[in-house]
């Protein structure tokens, strides 16, 4: 876990954190629903850092940014109770606006002792579901 802190003044970027809505059957098979909105935060952002390697040395992720957020209850990573916290299965849209870009999680960390998460993403096409 990283040890930096959460500065006000680098929030300075607005970001929309977006999740499938409830399933829907289209009648040949289940879609997902309409995004939701989960959230709409200010942001720091950093530039990417490049791959990261996953447990597998055969799955590599692109990086193309991070965010930090400061942390919130209802998206801490690692919260396991319904609905869950941020997770790779969401999205990040930047700027947090309906034509910002979508950018796939990688992962969420929480940063510190519940000061902030930190939100790695990537523009890949695999990682991001849209409808």
């Amino acid at each position: 876990m990283s040890r930096t802190r959460i500065r006000s003044g680098k929030l300075d970027r607005r970001i929309r954190i977006e999740r499938d809505g409830a399933p829907v059957h289209d009648g040949y098979r289940q879609t997902p629903g309409a995004p939701v909105v989960l959230a709409a935060r200010w942001a720091e952002y950093l530039p990417g850092s490049g791959s990261e390697p996953f447990e597998d040395a055969a799955k590599q992720a692109e990086v193309d940014a991070v965010f930090r957020i400061r942390w919130d209850a209802a998206l801490d990573p690692n919260r396991t109770g319904e609905p869950p916290g941020i997770n790779p299965r969401d999205r990040v849209r930047f700027p947090a606006t309906e034509d910002g870009h979508l950018y796939g999680i990688v992962r969420a960390v929480e940063i510190g002792r519940r000061e902030g998460i930190e939100i790695a993403v990537s523009g890949r096409a695999d990682l991001i579901s849209e409808n």
